[in-house]
């Protein structure tokens, strides 16, 4: 498909969609956004006036049986991943999910299985993995500069939801999103820290928490209750017997959106954080005892915007040259798994091997 463009049809039309997937599209040579849907005909409308889609569709099924789509991209709320991904892999189309990829460990295996064996290529959007400072530090891991790693420290903090007008939007909603601040920021962190340092979780002892335990109705008719996690915290041990600890909460009074991720080995450290895109802090070498920023190379600098979209130029790519997606469903499965298993582990209060 190399001299081609790639089709793309697009289900959900949110501020994410719009932002991140459909901006990418429209600014990518290979790719040619062919149809949108959303449930809101409204929304699908206007976002395929504003980036140029040759139509709308009137239903997901429509959209599938389109020959000249290559790729659906399901950027919709978790419940609904799993049914639209294997619908859009028995119809033979390459798929795009948002994370996390399902509602839970089961779902995102047999969604894996189905796309293995029916031969097409998949993505998962985790976005923040093409960040300047997180691309570097991944290499200075990967070369050695820290040696065995000791202690991971993650974090992801967003201060929303300490003013409690905030709506129990579906993202706050069991039914709708399966877990809460878990899997919608954690699960970022997590899979942030085990590509860093190249090993996967093997346990986690976990706390979750839900803070404000009801939030006004979307329709203004009262209260509902918040089923799910709003602050996670856990420990884990990667493969190679480091030590982890992470923290996921809407409570981070005062902070929009942060992630940072501070890493210590045999021989170094590094320290990284979103806000800063120019430099990281490091202590390299058994003899340097001071952490001292140092600049990213400028081969992993990009307009945040551009970072953010990342992944789906990549994905596109991967189309086109016939090449793997990294991250893709096997990443989001193993994602799924720890988000499992830290569920578990609140549950019973106790550490809890991960299943793999």
């Amino acid at each position: 498909m190399a001299d081609s463009e790639v089709g793309i049809g697009v289900v959900g039309t949110g501020m994410w969609a719009n932002n991140v997937h459909l901006a990418a599209y429209q600014e990518h040579p290979k790719a040619s956004l062919v149809s949108v849907y959303d449930v809101n005909r409204e929304a699908a409308e206007r976002t395929a006036k504003r980036f140029g889609a040759e139509s709308v569709a009137g239903s997901y099924e429509e959209l599938l049986a389109r020959d000249d789509i290559d790729v659906i991209d399901v950027i919709t709320p978790n419940v609904t991943h799993a049914p639209l991904v294997l619908a859009a892999i028995e119809a033979g189309k390459h798929v795009m999910c948002e994370k996390p990829m399902a509602m839970n460990a089961g779902e995102a295996l047999r969604m894996t299985e189905a796309a293995d064996k029916a031969g097409v290529k998949t993505g998962v959007n985790f976005t923040w993995r093409n960040g300047g400072p997180v691309q570097y530090a991944r290499e200075l891991v990967a070369q050695g500069e820290l040696g065995q790693v000791y202690h991971v420290y993650g974090c992801y903090l967003s201060g929303f939801g300490h003013n409690p007008k905030v709506p129990l939007m579906w993202r706050l909603q069991k039914d709708m999103a399966g877990t809460g601040v878990l899997g919608d920021i954690g699960s970022h962190i997590v899979d942030l820290a085990e590509w860093i340092i190249g090993e996967r979780t093997t346990k986690v002892l976990a706390d979750l928490n839900t803070f404000t335990e009801e939030r006004p109705l979307l329709d203004g008719s009262g209260n509902g209750k918040v089923e799910v996690d709003d602050a996670a915290s856990f420990l884990n041990r990667f493969e190679g017997g480091g030590m982890g600890t992470f923290l996921a909460t809407f409570y981070a009074t005062g902070e929009s959106m942060d992630h940072r991720i501070d890493i210590y080995g045999k021989k170094g450290s590094i320290r990284l954080s979103w806000k800063e895109q120019d430099t990281i802090l490091v202590s390299l070498g058994l003899t340097d005892s001071e952490i001292k920023p140092i600049d990213i190379p400028d081969r992993f600098k990009a307009p945040r915007e551009q970072m953010t979209r990342a992944n789906v130029r990549n994905f596109v790519d991967a189309i086109a040259d016939d090449k793997e997606m990294v991250p893709n469903f096997r990443d989001g499965l193993a994602n799924q798994q720890v988000l499992d298993t830290v569920v578990a582990s609140s549950q019973q209060g106790s550490w809890v091997e991960v299943p793999r």
